[in-house]
């Protein structure tokens, strides 16, 4: 399937490819796909246990490019059945399936979070443009066949008169399951615009800067409810 990816040139090529392993998604729907077009792509392949302890999962990820620059990115977690080559399709909700030019960036890693066993994803998203960066970082568990979203924090920067931006660095901590994620943050902020009694508005470049660290504990609502991270 990889080799025959590599080899599809198309849009059409693409989706009769990726479609049957549950990699359809917003992308197949774009104006600029009702005309076949050229297109390029590559199949990423991980093993992982998601779902459960119990069974090793295929996930796959897809990226390349589509018509009219716009991004593949989009990908799904296949967990195997009782019958031969048969599998649950979970799409992976945190990839966007078609992004504009390069100002997105999504990488994902697998880690054990909650469980010694089973697995959550780790996802670092960036966006950005001439001034601006956004960063996020969420993780993301299994529960009643679908992912959810546990964890998610932002940082960023801004350039301009009034710049600035935050840092964040999350860490888990514990030899426990569920382990606690250790936030160490700062945040700075440069020039503001102060309004004098005449009317008239001054610049102030002075900067603040402001520090801070915090732990969040892995809850559940009620028994089989999902799981989400809030401050200890």
């Amino acid at each position: 399937m990889k080799k025959q990816l590599r080899a599809a040139k198309t849009t059409a090529g693409l989706r009769k490819l990726l479609h049957p392993l549950g990699l359809g998604s917003a992308w197949e729907r774009l104006e600029c796909l009702k005309v076949d077009g050229p297109a390029s792509a590559q199949l990423d392949v991980f093993r992982a246990r998601i779902l459960s302890a119990d069974a090793q999962d295929v996930v796959l990820q897809a990226r390349g490019h589509l018509c009219e620059g716009m991004k593949l990115l989009a990908g799904v977690v296949l967990h195997p059945l009782s019958g031969k080559n048969t599998f649950c399709a979970i799409p992976m909700e945190f990839l966007p399936g078609a992004a504009e030019g390069e100002s997105l960036r999504v990488v994902f890693s697998f880690e054990n979070l909650t469980d010694p066993v089973r697995q959550v994803f780790r996802v670092e998203r960036t966006e950005s443009d001439a001034r601006n960066e956004d960063q996020t970082l969420s993780y993301w568990e299994a529960h009643e066949g679908q992912l959810r979203s546990i964890f998610t924090i932002k940082s960023g920067s801004h350039m301009g008169f009034v710049n600035g931006g935050t840092d964040v660095k999350v860490t888990p901590v514990g030899d426990t399951f569920p382990r606690v994620l250790e936030i160490k943050e700062s945040s700075t902020n440069c020039g503001r615009f102060i309004d004098m009694p005449s009317g008239e508005s001054v610049y102030d470049s002075s900067c603040t800067d402001a520090a801070n660290e915090a732990r969040m504990c892995y809850r559940r609502k009620s028994p089989g409810a999902p799981g989400v991270y809030d401050k200890c």
